[in-house]
């Protein structure tokens, strides 16, 4: 996906207008980083791809870019996550297990994760990233699939196995249905610029109703 002709997204932003980020974390000059120096170098490196991203479009990223903004060196970049679409795939899964935990870490119910998933799919970052992804289909036309494959598709999952074990395996296929009234015009008009994200109580707000019209309200 790193081809392709003239870029379809705004003019391309220099490394010094993206958005600040933390400077990455220093590694120990001698010997391997640790797995924790590892694992916030990588975090630190994704929040920059991001950032990255939304600025100058997918066409018009490159690793060069990022690495220059995240102050590593390209060397470091191909060695953690390949090359630019790699890169665009490990952000991805990594903004999606923000908005539905891994089932191994999650002890939330179906009305937090409901609400959880408002918030964060309704967020600045995560409506940029669905405006650049629908912009660049038709050159990068991977985008889409990798959005939600990693992304809409992990979620509904995730709502699916939380149905099954709150309401029953018999109101499972509701997944799919809730998602979409999750999202539903609001993210319509999320996308289109005209409303703010919404507040954690707006949020909580919209998925009790959510799941009321499906009939998956729990029942005080």
């Amino acid at each position: 996906m790193e081809g392709g002709g003239p870029v379809v997204m705004p003019s391309r932003v220099v490394a010094s207008r993206v958005p600040a980020v933390p400077a990455v974390p220093a590694v120990r000059k001698r010997g391997r980083p640790t797995a924790d120096e590892r694992r916030a170098r990588e975090a630190q490196i994704l929040a920059v791809a991001l950032r990255v991203f939304l600025a100058s479009g997918f066409g018009g990223a490159t690793i060069d870019e990022v690495a220059a903004v995240a102050k590593v060196t390209k060397r470091t970049l191909y060695a953690y996550f390949g090359d630019k679409d790699a890169l665009f795939v490990a952000m991805i899964k990594d903004l999606a297990v923000g908005v539905s935990l891994d089932a191994a870490t999650d002890h939330g119910t179906l009305e937090a994760l409901a609400a959880n998933i408002i918030v964060r799919v309704h967020s600045e970052e995560l409506v940029g990233l669905h405006r650049l992804v629908i912009a660049e289909s038709v050159r990068f036309p991977e985008l889409p699939r990798i959005l939600y494959t990693h992304g809409d598709a992990r979620h509904i999952a995730r709502l699916a196995e939380h149905i099954r074990a709150e309401r029953g395996t018999e109101h499972e296929a509701l997944a799919e249905p809730l998602f979409s009234l999750l999202l539903g015009e609001r993210h319509r008009r999320r996308l289109l610029g005209l409303t703010p994200p919404p507040t954690p109580a707006q949020a909580a707000e919209h998925a009790e109703w959510a799941l009321g019209v499906l009939g998956l309200a729990r029942r005080r």
